[in-house]
């Protein structure tokens, strides 16, 4: 009967630490699972961080306008870009010629591909017309482009003055809640439009600009970023104005903590100094990035605007830009009607000054 016992006891012995066995080589398993993937994961960043990516959606008339956003970068970087360009079948052609002549012309620092327009089948009028035409791609870039990890995304009526290095480098201030990182519309509620007249929920207090958009892609599709857009365009289409931004609002809006606020110099508007001096920042740093929203660069409201413009639509991909381009500014500028944006001329000219001084062995100025 003792034997039995001691027996019963050796076997009861042995199944526990069989057990124990398993457990730990399954928890090994899983943990090397897991390694694995978040090291595909870094790996994935590291690759693109490689080469700054930067991605804009174009379709129909906005094509010269886009053009400027490239030129801008190569003016004020000399790092590797890669171009991700979401654009119709009627300008592929065109942005493919253009393009790779200025890859040449730029000794390779530009690179690109060029994305086909893609909505769901499911209320794709409704997607592409919510906006501006081609507009809300944007909102669905998560899910086409899986092999991007991260991407700065602007409108195409912007321009950099300065290197795209430093606004990426914004990458690297996100916490583990960050998946994106933006400029308030305005920070006072008497100029911003969504304290004042929005009708559906918003960020904060006066709610985000679009314009540019810093897109952590890898935390946007675990985020489930694509799954919530559907739903909240059906709700609220016929209180959203301004289309793509608004659905990002209203996201935001609910997940605060998903966004890291940009300066108002990194996405500067008219709003910023046509009423006086709003952008405290751009105005003792410098303005950054000018988005030149409700046609700013194409009407004679916002000369300073204009003036920045034109040079940069001027200048040939390919040429030493060290004096001419500021030539072209300060020739703009002169001829420009006095405007409460021209009289901050010197928040304007800043970045681009230091910046040119900065990649060219011949002082300006």
């Amino acid at each position: 009967m003792r034997k039995f016992f001691l027996c019963k006891w050796f076997i009861t012995i042995f199944v526990c630490v069989l057990i124990i066995y398993m457990c730990y080589e399954n928890y090994k398993t899983a943990s090397l699972q897991n390694i694995k993937k978040n090291n595909s994961r870094t790996n994935i960043f590291s690759k693109s961080s490689e080469k700054i990516i930067l991605s804009f959606v174009v379709c129909d008339s906005r094509f010269n306008e886009s053009l400027n956003v490239v030129k801008s970068v190569l003016l004020f970087t000399k790092t590797p870009v890669h171009f991700v360009i979401f654009t119709d079948e009627n300008l592929r052609h065109k942005f493919n010629k253009t393009l790779t002549e200025w890859k040449r012309l730029s000794k390779n620092q530009l690179d690109f591909e060029l994305q086909k327009i893609h909505f769901p089948e499911a209320h794709r009028e409704d997607w592409m017309n919510l906006f501006s035409k081609c507009a809300a791609q944007r909102l669905f870039i998560p899910k086409l482009v899986p092999h991007i990890d991260s991407m700065i995304y602007v409108d195409t009526d912007t321009l950099f003055l300065g290197p795209v290095d430093e606004l990426w480098s914004f990458f690297l201030k996100f916490n583990s809640s960050h998946i994106s990182a933006m400029a308030l519309e305005d920070d006072n509620p008497n100029v911003s439009w969504y304290p004042r007249f929005a009708k559906h929920p918003f960020y904060g207090k006066y709610g985000l600009n679009s314009g540019v958009m810093l897109m952590n892609l890898t935390r946007m599709r675990d985020f489930g970023w694509v799954d919530y857009v559907t739903p909240i365009m059906l709700k609220w289409k016929l209180y959203i104005p301004w289309g793509d931004q608004d659905i990002i609002n209203i996201i935001f809006h609910y997940h605060e903590n998903a966004v890291l606020e940009l300066s108002c110099r990194y996405n500067y508007r008219a709003d910023q100094c046509m009423y006086g001096d709003a952008c405290t920042d751009a105005t003792s740093s410098g303005v950054f990035l000018l988005h030149g929203s409700r046609q700013a660069f194409h009407n004679n409201k916002q000369p300073a605007f204009q003036a920045i413009y034109k040079a940069i639509d001027e200048y040939e991909v390919g040429t030493d830009p060290s004096r001419s381009l500021l030539n072209s500014i300060e020739k703009y500028f002169s001829k420009a009607p006095s405007s409460n944006c021209g009289n901050l001329k010197d928040a304007f000219l800043r970045v681009p000054i230091r910046t040119l001084n900065d990649l060219y062995s011949v002082p300006i100025r």
